[in-house]
């Protein structure tokens, strides 16, 4: 099935759990620019009060705020889409603009007759038609002089009618049932729906307000008998699609429960999976940030570990491809794979302000979507860490770089807190390595080499002229992972996480005997109580990735000073030992290096770092002095 069947039967297999907040036949609003007024009345249409819904604001430290309120309401095929000049014609049937409400002017004259149609049908509620005998008054305005609304300001009411519940009127399930019912018989037209294959009362116009990133856009336009689009052989456009109007009110809106449920957002774009039939959200996202990472480590380590392996794992690294394959053959997946046994993933981008598209769209079985999943997470992992606010440290874990975090080192960071190049790059590079995960493609080399160029040039990711270790350790890491999924896909060679000894590749070689060196002098300027971080290595590094041989010259020359300082240092002895690794002749050689010496680099860094870790742990021997130094 495609996606559009899907949306909609997924919506109709839990249509009593979504009725309450996403039924059919409405749009929503929000405080999130003004105010809503809310008028209160009795079931005789009498005003007793108005109250407000204050507009969104900001939440501090210290205070609360306002926080954002949406409110359903119901809307007609036209209302929805209304603008320009026409709008007056097109008022919402329940709940709208203070322009349409205030009592006088065509809009108000096109609102109230809407409204008497709906309240004296059968599917009015007793709410409707307080509130038809409320505004045939004409007294809104007067009544909410004190709040001095704008002709935009949304109004919406509540009846206080007694043993009669919910007051709220946008909370009343029967409310929404009976417009929907009472909008669906005015619809004369029925021909065949394309998508559920029954006949059906056709639809003309199709929803907006899918995203909220994207509200004018629409995904299905709206049909066209004006001769201004070509339909070929066609005598009027509904012989070439016709589409239902309840089928496309479903379909809608689950997809809007999905956005707003799960939707990963970058400018108007958003990713999104989900379980076809089902509302369940226990699948790990498509494309997973730092947070839906550190949410997993959290969930499998306080289930598995005491306080103090958590801890421990904090410091050292979660294995994080390997809890997914754990997870996934635990009994939370298999209860789940037991039920349902497809898993889309969709992709959805305005192009315009009208124009909203499916970008992406795949169905895969359940098994194969969390195998996709792990996979990824399994083949381009590396000792990997961010920054947790909450504990205010560094948290270790083993796993995929995030996609954002690869395209951050790929491209850098955008210019401004408002960068629309760097969005319109941004989105497309989600894409493309959406295709990475779940439809096999190969790592592109392009992303590959403009990592390793970044972390080569460590000096160029300096801020305000200050080197930042952490800052670029990451860089490093994010081009490691790349760099181990390239090669293992091309070439079929799997580099470890950590040190390879036995390994005699040059490039490889080179990237250790750089990491030594940085270690060796770091350490030595600790032992000289230095604040200076940037060591030799850091400073030729650019150099050294073009031409190692020459520039291992250079920074070999700047250790002189420091050698006889940590003589017999871990780092000391590494230098010796790499340098006796190298295959004849390839020491000499001075092309540029391939991305692998990177993982040289790390490798190095951090072996020197557990063997000087495994020293300060010594324990003092029995005449009271320790029995080795922490040589890092």
């Amino acid at each position: 099935m495609g996606v559009w069947q899907n949306l909609a039967n997924s919506y109709v297999q839990n249509a009593e759990e979504l009725k309450p907040t996403y039924p059919l036949s409405t749009t929503s609003i929000s405080n999130k620019t003004d105010f809503i007024a809310v008028i209160v009345i009795d079931g005789n249409g009498k005003f007793l009060r108005a109250d407000k819904i204050e507009k969104q604001s900001n939440m501090s430290r210290n205070d609360s705020g306002n926080p954002l309120v949406n409110i359903t309401i119901p809307v007609t095929e036209n209302s929805l889409g209304r603008a320009g000049k026409v709008a007056w014609n097109l008022p919402h049937p329940l709940f709208d603009q203070f322009g349409y409400l205030k009592g006088k002017g065509r809009k108000f004259e096109s609102y109230l007759a809407n409204l008497k149609a709906f309240a004296e049908s059968e599917f009015a509620t007793e709410q409707v038609k307080a509130i038809y005998r409320y505004v045939a008054k004409g007294t809104v305005a007067a009544d909410l002089t004190g709040m001095k609304p704008a002709e935009k300001t949304n109004i919406v009411f509540q009846v206080e009618i007694p043993n009669h519940s919910p007051a709220k009127v946008w909370e009343d399930e029967t409310v929404f049932d009976g417009w929907h019912k009472y909008c669906s018989s005015k619809i004369s037209d029925t021909a065949l729906d394309y998508i559920s294959g029954q006949e059906q009362a056709i639809a003309t116009f199709h929803p907006k307000k899918i995203s909220n990133r994207s509200g004018n856009a629409k995904l299905i336009s709206a049909n066209d008998d004006q001769n201004y689009t070509f339909r070929g052989k066609f005598s009027n456009s509904s012989q070439a699609l016709s589409i239902g109007y309840e089928t496309t009110q479903q379909a809608h809106q689950f997809l809007r429960y999905l956005i707003n449920d799960r939707g990963y957002y970058c400018g108007e774009q958003v990713i999104l999976s989900f379980t076809i039939d089902s509302t369940e959200n226990t699948l790990p996202p498509p494309l997973q940030d730092t947070k839906s990472i550190w949410d997993m480590m959290q969930e499998s380590q306080k289930k598995t570990d005491s306080d103090t392996q958590i801890a421990l794992r904090a410091e050292t690294g979660f294995d994080y491809a390997n809890a997914l394959k754990q997870a996934f053959a635990g009994l939370k997946y298999r209860k789940v794979l037991a039920h349902h046994t497809k898993t889309a993933v969709l992709a959805l981008d305005a192009a315009t302000t009208g124009r909203l598209s499916i970008t992406f769209y795949r169905e895969l079985e359940r098994s194969e979507y969390l195998k996709k999943i792990s996979d990824w997470h399994s083949g381009c992992k590396w000792k990997l860490q961010f920054w947790d606010k909450e504990s205010k440290k560094y948290v270790r874990y083993v796993g995929a770089p995030s996609v954002d975090k690869i395209i951050e080192v790929v491209y850098g960071k955008p210019r401004s807190g408002k960068d629309e190049s760097y969005t319109k790059i941004k989105k497309a590079a989600r894409e493309r390595l959406l295709r990475c995960i779940f439809d096999g493609e190969k790592i592109p080399l392009d992303y590959v080499n403009a990592a390793v160029r970044r972390a080569s040039n460590p000096m160029g990711t300096a801020q305000e002229g200050n080197f930042e270790r952490g800052g670029f350790t990451q860089i490093v890491s994010v081009a490691c992972a790349l760099v181990r999924k390239y090669y293992q896909q091309h070439n079929g060679e799997g580099y470890q996480l950590s040190i390879e000894a036995d390994r005699k590749d040059r490039d490889y070689l080179y990237g250790r005997l750089l990491g030594a060196a940085d270690k060796l002098e770091e350490y030595a300027l600790y032992k000289k109580e230095k604040g200076r971080i940037v060591t030799a290595a850091i400073r030729h590094m650019q150099a050294f990735a073009q031409r190692p041989f020459r520039t291992w010259q250079t920074i070999h020359g700047c250790l002189n000073p420091y050698i006889q300082t940590v003589k017999g240092s871990y780092a000391f002895n590494e230098i010796q030992a790499v340098m006796n690794r190298f295959e004849p002749g390839d020491y000499e050689k001075d092309f540029p290096l391939n991305g692998s010496y990177l993982i040289g680099y790390y490798h190095e860094r951090d072996h020197i770092d557990t063997l000087a870790g495994k020293t300060s742990n010594t324990r003092q021997s029995t005449d009271g002095t320790e029995t080795e130094e922490n040589n890092d």
